[in-house]
């Protein structure tokens, strides 16, 4: 392994380790924190990309109505945020193709861990929340699809090979 594939490695398993390492020490109210992290990191990805700033643009909007109604307790309306932010992501990914830098590969890689890191804190979530995003599954097949991406996402197999990806050897 090159210094290079190294280095990068490293940064990528760190920077998961701290993210996941805060997620679970301190709970849900952490959440802003996590949407500050991604909103953070696309706007670094839109300065390198201009091609795609306008559809980061809307990608951070999404990821702050998120936070918004996560922290009003509108956890039904926040899951279809969430949803929206994860199927806006995964098209910057696609749009943006191959042969990217490697501090874009970071920088995206970095964007998708923190939004496992949020999936996972929204699956374990307390009671309220789940008994709400619940109620309103049952007669709205979007935030279904909502609570769907979420269990996709922290599936604790999908998690364990995130982490094993970024394993430093």
């Amino acid at each position: 392994m090159n210094r290079r594939s190294f280095a990068k490695r490293g940064a990528l398993t760190l920077t998961t380790l701290a993210l996941t390492a805060t997620a679970f020490k301190c709970g849900s109210e952490k959440v802003s924190i996590y949407v500050t992290t991604i909103a953070s990191f696309l706007r670094e990805i839109s300065g390198l990309v201009p091609s795609q700033s306008a559809f980061i643009a809307k990608a951070i909007d999404v990821a702050e109505e998120f936070d918004a109604a996560y922290r009003r307790g509108d956890f039904a309306n926040a899951s279809t945020f969430f949803s929206t932010l994860v199927g806006n992501v995964t098209t910057l990914i696609g749009n943006l193709g191959g042969g990217l830098s490697p501090r874009i590969q970071t920088l995206l890689s970095v964007v998708s861990i923190t939004i496992r890191t949020v999936a996972v804190l929204l699956k374990n979530e307390g009671a309220t929340a789940v008994s709400a995003v619940a109620a309103a599954r049952a007669s709205n097949p979007v935030i279904n699809a909502a609570a769907a991406a979420i269990e996709r996402l922290a599936d604790p197999k999908s998690v364990n090979a995130t982490f094993e990806a970024t394993r430093l050897p």
